[in-house]
């Protein structure tokens, strides 16, 4: 969804709510039964002054929560989104270095958030259990993944300084 979308939804969402909101601080006022306190028939009743208080103070206290969380939530997807494009911006110019293989490889890494079974590689369109291996190899070599091995197969993971920088 684009910025504008995203806006307009937003401020749809944020007047329905303060809608809402006035309204049922109105409905309390209304729904305040004097009758049942003993001090109703004079201008003490410690209820209805409460009840008072709460309806004129309510809306004025989620209002202020509702700025503060949207200044939040502003302020950290702006956050998320820069840390998204550097993300695939960083992921981007790894898969330049890579042949096509290797890219299929730290796809299938990424996709399944930096971990993956040997024999799934092999899975992969255009793969055998021989060009796996070796594509697997070339990536050890050259630092980017790590091979652990469990029983019969090989789980793949990313190494941590890869890790750090992609996930």
């Amino acid at each position: 969804m684009d910025k504008n979308k995203k806006l307009i939804v937003g401020i749809i969402i944020l007047v329905a709510f303060l809608y809402i909101v006035f309204n049922i601080s109105t409905l309390l006022a209304n729904v305040a039964d004097v009758n049942m306190c003993p001090a109703a028939m004079t201008n003490n009743c410690v209820h209805k002054q409460e009840l008072d208080f709460l309806v004129s103070v309510l809306p004025l206290i989620i209002s202020i929560a509702v700025v503060v969380g949207a200044g939040i939530y502003y302020l950290m997807g702006e956050q998320m989104e820069s840390k998204e494009h550097s993300l695939k911006k960083n992921t981007e110019i790894l898969l330049k270095f890579l042949s096509q293989d290797e890219q299929k490889l730290v796809n299938a890494l990424i996709e399944n958030e930096g971990r993956v079974l040997q024999a799934e590689i092999t899975r992969l369109p255009g793969m055998t259990k021989v060009k796996s291996h070796r594509v697997v190899q070339r990536l050890l070599d050259r630092g980017v993944i790590e091979k652990d091995s469990v029983g019969k197969t090989n789980i793949i993971r990313f190494s941590k300084e890869i890790k750090e920088g992609l996930l």
